[in-house]
């Protein structure tokens, strides 16, 4: 691409509209064109990369714009825009001790098994908390073993008494979701640009297997400690704030 692309050659490119193009300019995510002369706008090969990127980490990742931005100011772009997780993420069930085709249950087991009505298991679905899989070949739609675990807990919060009245209802949910995704985005991104690019993918797997289950241990740790912390600092409810 020596002599450059227009808007017209950059949309060819990358599949995205020339309004996006403006947008993420605007938005400081790619460098402004060349500018040789008035009316004419030359765009770059990074050009091309940054786009491609940014679609890859929205499709992928499910990450906003704010943390793309600041993964675009920090990370080899050339990594994002191409990326190895397919392949990284193909070995990972073996790596963590999963089955490579885990057994998928049923909607009415699930349901069964988890305390939890089918429409509120229909509704984490249409919330993209769980995938429920309508096969041609089984009687009726099926979740894996993730998402089957995923109804469970929820189940059993529900039996502990996290109830909608008190505002555990499936907005409260999708924050663990929102957080978990915008967590895990940062991650990959970081894992790919740093040691995977070192390694092969077995190797990458591996190192990533051992992350994850650190990375959720940590997390765990760190969620109990700062909830602990969160609890100890509430000032005591008086007679007076009672009766406010």
């Amino acid at each position: 691409m020596g002599a450059g692309l227009k808007m017209k050659d950059l949309e060819a490119a990358t599949g995205v509209g020339r309004e996006a193009i403006r947008f993420y300019i605007r938005e400081g995510m790619l460098p402004e064109p060349e500018r040789p002369q008035r009316n004419v706008a030359i765009y770059r090969d990074e050009h091309v990369l940054r786009i491609r990127a940014i679609k890859r980490l929205q499709s992928e990742q499910f990450l906003p714009l704010a943390a793309i931005r600041e993964l675009m100011q920090q990370a080899d772009v050339r990594a994002l825009a191409e990326g190895r997780g397919p392949e990284i993420a193909a070995l990972l069930p073996g790596m963590l001790g999963e089955p490579t085709e885990s057994r998928r249950e049923s909607l009415t087991e699930v349901a069964r098994a988890s305390g939890l009505p089918r429409d509120e298991i229909e509704a984490l679905a249409e919330r993209g908390l769980v995938d429920i899989l309508a096969e041609e070949d089984a009687a009726e739609p099926t979740l894996d073993a993730r998402d089957t675990a995923i109804c469970r807990i929820w189940g059993r919060a529900r039996a502990a008494g996290y109830v909608d009245g008190d505002g555990f209802d499936l907005d409260h949910l999708q924050r663990y979701q929102d957080l978990a995704t915008w967590i895990a985005g940062l991650e990959v991104n970081q894992f790919l640009r740093g040691p995977a690019r070192r390694s092969s993918d077995e190797a990458a797997a591996r190192m990533g297997a051992e992350g994850l289950l650190l990375a959720n241990e940590l997390i765990g740790v760190l969620h109990l400690r700062a909830a602990l912390r969160a609890l100890a600092e509430q000032r005591p409810v008086s007679a007076r704030d009672s009766a406010d």
